[in-house]
């Protein structure tokens, strides 16, 4: 079979882009696999033909009609080609499958609902665009991969999609890579962060601070260190933030987090290289995000086993409350985020067995079982 997949970059570090990467690694085995990028790294399999394209890197804040006409040429090129296109959506016009990694109405729809909506750029106008043409006024698919069931169900809302036309698969893991580590090897990391050997480590990783309910997660933890007594939590956050409207990146969290006087108990890592290791440096992994179609990071924490509270959203459906993690019922609320991170910090049994089950739940979610079910979408496809 030969197989054509797209990303605007190709490497391990993002959602998007290792999801492409992790599948392409392995089709190749088998198969003859093209990715169209404007740049890759993290090349696991040699076999992996690549090719240059006009797919920005960055934000698609100017040249919208120039880039479409690009990527329509390109595409009648590619179907001339190849028995498959797989797509990521927001990123092409031309699809036999596409992933939906979010839906941007849906994102927008969210942040006006919490008062934060600001007026449409370039960027915005276009993904809308975009959506619209693939998925209601063309229909520009055979099937859509949707990575959680709240997807699923804002694609048929907003752009009246039918079910048959979808297929849920969520994003996967490697356990090999995001396991739980010797925690004895982790003392120079804690000793660079200044993590005293009775803190509590809160931890989140993500780049997109206000979606990702960053300034709930801060105030929450000035409830339970000021308010609450326990002065040995610390939260890690690991990520750069983006600039998102006035918050400008970082120092916006900062600021924040000395306004509180909680400045010495939110420590800011920025981007870093080893993140498992990051990860193994937590006790409880929150992640009260707003909106996320699925939010890999929440995956990547159980599959080192870290007990989780998560948004019921995205990546949240993988999670058996009580089980292998913990729900968020509203994560506009402090006061519930305080609460259950409290009781996971008095409870250690619970804390532990909710991490040894998140272990177990991650690994149902290998990249080779989701490689395997995306093959089949791509047989059904072929055998019509």
């Amino acid at each position: 079979m030969k197989i054509a997949m797209s990303s605007k970059v190709y490497n391990k570090k993002g959602g998007i882009s290792r999801y492409v990467a992790e599948l392409a690694e392995r089709f190749a085995d088998e198969h003859e696999i093209h990715v169209f990028s404007s740049n890759w790294e993290d090349v696991g399999n040699d076999n992996i033909i690549f090719h240059k394209t006009p797919l920005p890197p960055g934000p698609l804040l100017v040249g919208a009609g120039t880039y479409f006409l690009e990527m329509s040429a390109l595409s009648k090129l590619m179907r001339r080609k190849f028995d498959i296109i797989h797509t990521e959506g927001l990123e092409s016009v031309w699809l036999d499958v596409v992933t939906a990694h979010s839906i941007h109405r849906a994102a927008l729809e969210v942040m006006k609902n919490i008062g934060e909506l600001n007026p449409l750029g370039t960027t915005d106008l276009f993904l809308l665009n975009v959506e619209k043409l693939n998925y209601q006024k063309y229909k520009n698919y055979r099937k859509i991969i949707c990575v959680s069931n709240s997807s699923k169900q804002e694609l048929m809302k907003y752009y009246k999609v039918p079910s048959e036309d979808i297929e849920v698969i969520p994003n996967g893991v490697n356990p090999d890579e995001f396991k739980p580590l010797n925690k004895l090897s982790l003392f120079p990391l804690r000793k660079k962060y200044d993590i005293g050997e009775g803190d509590a480590i809160l931890l989140i990783v993500a780049t997109e601070f206000y979606r990702k309910g960053m300034v709930e997660l801060i105030n929450a933890v000035d409830m339970l260190v000021n308010k609450r007594g326990h002065r040995d939590v610390k939260l890690l956050i690991v990520g750069k933030a983006q600039v998102e409207g006035q918050r400008k990146g970082d120092s916006y969290y900062r600021k924040l987090a000395q306004k509180l006087g909680v400045s010495k108990n939110v420590i800011f890592t920025g981007r870093v290289a080893d993140l498992n290791a990051h990860y193994n440096l937590g006790d409880i992994f929150v992640f009260p995000t707003k909106y996320e179609a699925f939010g890999i990071q929440t995956l990547e924490a159980m599959s080192c086993g870290l007990p989780v509270i998560n948004s019921k959203i995205g990546a949240g459906e993988l999670i058996t409350d009580g089980h292998d993690g913990i729900h968020f019922e509203d994560p506009n609320n402090v006061e519930e985020i305080a609460d259950k991170i409290e009781m996971l910090l008095i409870d250690d049994k619970t804390r532990n067995n909710l991490g040894k089950n998140a272990r177990k739940t991650a690994m149902k979610y290998s990249w080779d079982s989701i490689a395997s079910r995306t093959m089949k979408i791509y047989e059904e496809i072929l055998g019509d």
